[in-house]
């Protein structure tokens, strides 16, 4: 069944004991703006006290998960002298936080592009199936911005300091393949099975033991993920800060204007 206070942005559908949470902008490369955050939130509320959902699947439209932010938007409000960067990170946390601690399994369908907020909520889940042919980034230094929802936290510890800085400060390109074998993801698969193996981990863990998987989350959380929280909210100065700067503004601009930015450090 679709509910119906979901916008055109999110598609949400309960079959087989698992809510299939789509990014449904397909368009646009499925971003995740406020207003898909919004209903997100909203899908997640429904995850979390609806009886019939034993599981939730994340995946975006049209063969690409989601290209993140909207970066033509940032350009519009830039130009408008509208900064809401302080909100939008806030908000972008608490999804990350809910998402991270849903008391039940979790799993992202990973194929296309696959870059910024989308990877944070794709590593915010319990599981990753990946196309190995994905083309995945941390695109966020490449318009003079830090990672948000978490993402330097949730990288670091998944595949340590060393790589993680590389890929967060190179903004480089890479393959579902190569994020399999970094341990970014749970597994990556040729394109044509990927929906086989996505429902191998949909039949399981819809019909596992809920409440034992509830407890094994908290006890996971607790364990591996006491200071996301904090990691969060001093992304918020440090991302408002960066969104003040010349090479942010420049980084946009040129994103628009399809050429390369000309960084002048500050």
């Amino acid at each position: 069944m679709k509910l119906d206070f979901i916008t055109d942005s999110i598609a949400f559908e309960i079959r087989d004991r698992a809510a299939w949470i789509t990014f449904d902008d397909p368009a646009h490369m499925n971003p995740i703006n406020a207003e898909a955050m919004r209903d997100l939130m909203q899908c997640l509320e429904v995850c979390e006290n609806d009886g019939q959902v034993r599981m939730a699947v994340f995946r975006g439209a049209g063969g690409n998960f989601s290209a993140g932010g909207n970066v033509k938007g940032m350009k519009e409000r830039m130009d408008r002298g509208i900064n809401t960067t302080r909100s939008g990170i806030r908000a972008g946390g608490e999804l990350i936080t809910r998402l991270r601690n849903l008391r039940k399994p979790t799993l992202a369908w990973i194929e296309g592009a696959a870059a910024g907020v989308g990877l944070s909520i794709a590593m915010a889940c319990d599981f990753s199936i990946a196309d190995e042919a994905a083309k995945m980034t941390f695109a966020f230094i490449n318009i003079g911005f830090i990672p948000d929802g978490g993402i330097v936290y949730l990288l670091s510890r998944a595949v340590g300091t060393t790589r993680a800085t590389e890929l967060l400060m190179s903004g480089q390109r890479f393959t579902g393949a190569d994020a399999r074998d970094w341990g970014l993801v749970t597994d990556a698969v040729p394109r044509e099975q990927l929906e086989e193996t996505v429902g191998r981990y949909v039949r399981k863990y819809s019909n596992g033991p809920g409440a034992a998987y509830a407890q094994l989350k908290g006890l996971i959380n607790s364990a591996c993920y006491s200071e996301l929280g904090a990691c969060m909210q001093n992304e918020v100065q440090a991302q408002y800060i960066c969104s003040l700067s010349e090479d942010h503004r420049e980084a946009v601009r040129a994103f628009v204007e399809k050429r390369k930015p000309e960084f002048k450090g500050r």
